[in-house]
């Protein structure tokens, strides 16, 4: 019993120590008269959407040869977890 409360009362610290238990932060409002001044940010790239197919289809292929290796491995397991018990009860 002693155990449990040793262990929520660490709990609590800790959450307390994160800011969890704290209750929401309120932001400082800005001095009046002062500007408040938003990065710009620069335009992303320009993708061709050619080459954006070109890549899906690689990334699917890929992820295609990955799953008939996993299923063909998978098999090999399991087929000698048959014969190995075959082996073991003498069929």
């Amino acid at each position: 019993m002693a155990y449990r409360r040793v262990v929520l009362a660490v709990l609590a610290g800790v959450l307390v120590g994160l800011g969890v238990l704290t209750g929401p932060a309120v932001a400082a409002e800005p001095a009046p008269g002062s500007e408040i001044v938003l990065a710009q940010t620069q335009p992303g790239p320009v993708l061709d959407p050619a080459e954006t197919e070109r890549a899906n289809g690689e990334n699917s292929r890929s992820k295609l040869i990955a799953g008939g290796a996993a299923v063909v491995l998978a098999g090999i397991v399991f087929w000698g977890r048959r014969v190995r018990k075959k082996r073991r009860s003498g069929g």
